[in-house]
């Protein structure tokens, strides 16, 4: 054969090259005995490994890594306990659209069924977690699963993707192949049919209170441009799911934030068409599925599978959001904006209220224990706007999404949304650090929360980077604590919890702890943090009674009728 003389590389070194040549800058994880071939490979390698202290925490890294940054988030473990641990983000990841491949190596064939450490059958273990499974039987098969896993990962509806290689292939020498093996690609993204667009665009013209709402796969697409210029020329307020907040900035007028904001409900009601892009319309996203979207739905998204899940729409369009904006756009070319209408001034109205009394509310005096409200003002004023913020599934989730808390990018909001994963936060908030250097991240963490993955804080010590976490610090589990009070006639089990002194855990760490007792040390605490650089966490006492907007609604929902919470559809 003619050509370039061929160069034996180890599966480590085969895998690496591919790593590289998909672009990927970090590898989360945890060595072991089994994968030290691929350590020592790193060491004269340019993709630098982010050791971590839980393999659930460097799948949350990646998470947020690859949601910040638009990028594929690569995660690799060991055998049996180190890809089991992935289960959980994995999932969370594959709810919430996001790109990730795990390396999940498993046991030699020759050493399966024997009680040899960490067997487990990794080809299925997390098969219901992922897009796809790819399995490599030959060091020459390595390069092309992770070329596949990497299609497969940001292609159609974004997701993790699972690359199973053997242990004994890490050693393993290539082979020189005729033909180097090949695994199933995914199909090319549908487009929207020409007459799918005409419908859409008549059943805009003729709404009279059209409304758009913008989920996740919206941001995804990178189309806030689109759904800025199709607001204008429709004159429709713009609202968002929960990780769709700053697809337009908060500050903009066609903006009207999260859709459970105060006023839009009402407007939503009221209005006769509704283009949803990209969301799934889950069942944290429209309040327990309480949202009232206009039964003239036009449902845009790249998943066949999530149309018509929750609310039935009466055209759906699979495709992908920013070619589907496109093409209606066009259709809307020689169009003049329409003036926005009455449900759009009533809410813009509201907004200027609820801003007044926030006004009002901030200007009284706070003291610890504090009210929840006051303490997000006080983050959200205390941060740039281009902030990063991270929140666990818990009751500081609910505080993330009240009004006074705007966002103005896109990227900006961190969640485990779609599987409410608690223990998020402190592992994904130096993934998104690491996803954009350039930008503050701060981790709104409940005291609960916060405990179940608190030794991830030693990787993010240990990697220098500048972080700032707020713990609610209430002494119970507070979601929870309030579902019991309203719904369950105030008895009370196993939601009471007692909190170490988290100024001096972040010590132990390595951290700078802050311990707050009056307003002023909050917002000092919070300007220190910035300045000072490094890991900072901050130990903020929270009013046990303080309840967010959001979550009163949705403990009154549960109170009226306690099935509402495990309801499927409207």
């Amino acid at each position: 054969m003619q050509g370039e003389p061929f160069m034996a590389r180890t599966g480590a070194r085969a895998l690496l090259d591919a790593l590289r040549n998909n672009e990927a800058e970090y590898i989360f994880g945890i060595p072991g005995t089994l994968t030290l071939p691929l350590y020592d490979a790193l060491i004269d390698f340019p993709i630098e490994p982010i050791v971590t202290r839980h393999e659930q925490g460097a799948g949350f890294a990646a998470d947020a890594y690859a949601k910040v940054s638009g990028k594929i988030g690569v995660v690799f473990t060991v055998p049996g306990p180190g890809g089991t641990n992935l289960a959980t983000p994995l999932q969370s990841a594959w709810e919430d659209s996001v790109p990730m491949v795990a390396i999940t190596s498993a046991l030699a064939d020759a050493m399966r069924n024997r009680s040899a450490i960490h067997d487990v059958d990794m080809e299925n273990a997390l098969r219901t977690c992922v897009k796809t499974v790819l399995v490599p039987d030959s060091v020459a098969g390595i390069p092309p699963a992770v070329d596949a896993a990497f299609r497969w990962a940001a292609e159609g509806r974004p997701g993790p993707v699972q690359v199973v290689i053997k242990t004994n292939l890490f050693r393993a020498e290539e082979e020189r192949v005729l033909r180097a093996p090949e695994f199933p690609l995914p199909e090319d993204a549908p487009r929207a049919s020409e007459a799918d667009l005409d419908r859409a665009a008549e059943m805009l013209l003729e709404a009279k209170r059209p409304v758009i709402y913008a989920g996740f796969g919206a941001v995804a697409a990178g189309c806030g441009r689109e759904i800025q210029l199709l607001g204008s020329k429709l004159g429709a307020p713009v609202v968002t799911s929960i990780k769709g907040r700053g697809l337009l900035s908060e500050a903009d007028p066609l903006s009207f934030g999260v859709a459970t904001f105060e006023g839009c409900e009402d407007m939503l009601s009221e209005a006769d068409a509704c283009l949803a892009i990209g969301t799934g319309f889950g069942q944290f996203a429209t309040q327990y599925f309480k949202i009232p979207i206009p039964e003239n739905l036009i449902q845009i998204d790249i998943d066949p599978a999530r149309i018509g899940r929750n609310y039935p729409p009466s055209l759906g369009i699979v495709a992908n959001a920013r070619d589907a904006l496109a093409g209606l756009l066009k259709r809307f070319e020689a169009m003049d904006e329409r003036p926005p209408g009455e449900g759009h001034f009533r809410v813009r109205t509201s907004k200027v209220v609820y801003a007044e009394r926030l006004r009002a509310y901030m200007d009284k005096p706070a003291q610890p224990p504090f009210d929840g409200l006051f303490v997000m003002k006080t983050i959200r004023d205390g941060f740039s706007p281009d902030a990063i913020f991270i929140s666990d599934s818990s009751a500081t989730e609910s505080w993330l999404m009240e009004q006074a808390f705007e966002i103005y990018r896109p990227r900006s909001i961190l969640l485990s949304e779609a599987y409410q994963s608690m223990g998020y936060a402190v592992g994904a908030a130096y993934g998104a650090k690491l996803g954009a250097p350039e930008r503050p991240v701060c981790a709104i963490v409940g005291d609960g929360s916060f405990v179940m993955s608190c030794g991830e804080l030693a990787t993010a010590v240990s990697l220098g980077l500048d972080l700032t976490y707020i713990v609610f610090n209430d002494g119970q589990f507070n979601a929870l604590r309030h579902s019991q009070k309203y719904v369950y006639g105030e008895r009370y089990t196993g939601t009471e919890i007692n909190s170490p002194d988290f100024a001096a855990l972040a010590s132990a760490f390595g951290a700078t702890g802050h311990r707050i007792e009056s307003d002023q040390d909050l917002a000092g605490a919070i300007a220190r943090a910035q300045a000072g650089g490094g890991v900072h966490v901050i130990d903020c006492p929270i009013d046990k009674d303080s309840l967010s907007s959001r979550w009163r609604r949705s403990v009154k929902t549960f109170a009226a009728d306690p099935a509402s919470a495990e309801s499927a559809k409207r």
